[in-house]
């Protein structure tokens, strides 16, 4: 199940249930819908044993009075009441709404929730809910304005026929049978499931759905270990520090004795970056619980401004530890993204560079960075939207 279509209503006997659900399957079971649910003249729609079916070259397309999967008919069970009793979304004045709730567990929803002109119900009206339920949270709701705008127009369909069928006033009947009026009967449409059936389908077989991205790349920085990265920078002398950080941060060859510290600093870079074997070397040692460094080069007046930024945020008290990972990740990140672009360029003109904001201080740490971004690159070129193929063995 990636994506399920299902329509729900309040029935005033049985309170919140499913009345209609479309869902897309490779053949058509052979299992029977579930038999034992109780329904009313207001709650009915097509029978038990019915089912509408379409069909395209790879999928079929069915809708049913219930759900042929027991789990998906109590996940679906407990959105229409969610959508109809426990979220709120109906504003006074207004007919219909769209809202959206859920998890990983009991599915991802989005909900449209109306109501239908009847003359016998109690306030006029009767509530109904279309929700379309999926697995992926990112995928649905990025198509959330495709989602409501029509499930609004259907719901607005609805409501007009209703409108048309029951523009005479309530009548002093008090037949239980006249009252309790199931959907068809509320527009004056003998095939209303078959039309929403068909709208379903239409929805479902929208590309949005299909395209569920595959193999995702990781977050290529992970600052996991940035606390400890913080209470080494305390203990250190500023200058020991900027020295390894910008050895670290520019591909200086930095070497330690026994310290085990040198992973703290390696964070700073993006995951995957090869780390320098020759060249000038900064060695780190501490005599006498002394922090000391041994560079045989000299640091620039004007450190990079990636440096200045993680410095600053590491002694910033105001910044909790959970903070500042995820600050300092976005901090490497937005130059790991510069890296990338510059990566892509020919040539790295006067206008690029001062619309990325990149200074003349950030050189050093540029020629370290951009020969390693190629694979950046090659992520972006990825189609992850392209369907796996698995080949047996």
């Amino acid at each position: 199940m990636e994506v399920v279509i299902a329509m729900g209503h309040f029935c005033d006997t049985h309170g919140p249930c499913v009345i209609l659900c479309t869902h897309v399957l490779d053949e058509i079971p052979k299992e029977k819908p579930l038999s034992k649910i109780s329904s009313c003249a207001a709650c009915e729609s097509i029978e038990l044993d019915t089912v509408f079916v379409c069909e395209d070259e790879n999928k079929q397309y069915i809708t049913s009075r219930t759900s042929l999967d027991s789990n998906l008919t109590r996940l679906l069970k407990d959105a229409i009441l969610r959508s109809l009793s426990i979220e709120m979304v109906l504003q006074d004045g207004k007919n219909s709404g769209t809202m959206y709730f859920g998890d990983n567990n009991r599915g991802h929803i989005i909900a449209h929730v109306f109501s239908i002109k009847d003359s016998f119900a109690r306030g006029f009206k009767r509530k109904y809910c279309m929700i379309v339920l999926g697995k992926h949270q990112i995928s649905l709701l990025s198509h959330y304005d495709f989602v409501e705008k029509h499930l609004k127009r259907i719901s607005e369909d609805l409501q007009q026929k209703a409108e048309k069928f029951n523009s005479t006033d309530r009548s002093s009947t008090t037949s239980v049978d006249k009252i309790l009026r199931s959907l068809p009967e509320l527009v004056g449409e003998r095939n209303i499931f078959a039309q929403l059936h068909m709208w379903f389908v239409f929805l479902l077989r929208a590309e949005i759905f299909k395209n569920i991205p595959h193999d995702i790349p990781s977050c290529p920085v992970n600052c996991s270990l940035i606390e400890k990265l913080r209470n080494i920078k305390l203990e250190m002398p500023n200058s020991v520090y900027d020295t390894i950080s910008y050895c670290i941060l520019t591909g200086i060859r930095v070497e330690e004795n026994n310290l085990d510290i040198l992973k703290y600093f390696q964070q700073l870079l993006p995951k995957g970056f090869q780390l320098p074997t020759v060249g000038m070397v900064c060695r780190i040692s501490r005599p006498k619980e002394k922090w000391n460094v041994n560079f045989d080069g000299s640091l620039p007046l004007i450190l990079p401004c990636l440096h200045v930024s993680i410095k600053e945020a590491l002694e910033n008290t105001n910044i909790t530890n959970s903070a500042l990972q995820y600050h300092i990740m976005s901090l490497i990140m937005h130059w790991f993204s510069i890296s990338c672009v510059l990566n892509w360029t020919s040539t790295h003109s006067e206008v690029l560079l001062r619309t990325l904001e990149v200074r003349k201080c950030d050189t050093p740490l540029l020629d370290y960075w951009i020969p390693q971004s190629s694979e950046c690159v090659e992520i972006c070129k990825t189609d992850y939207f392209k369907p796996r193929i698995i080949v047996d063995k």
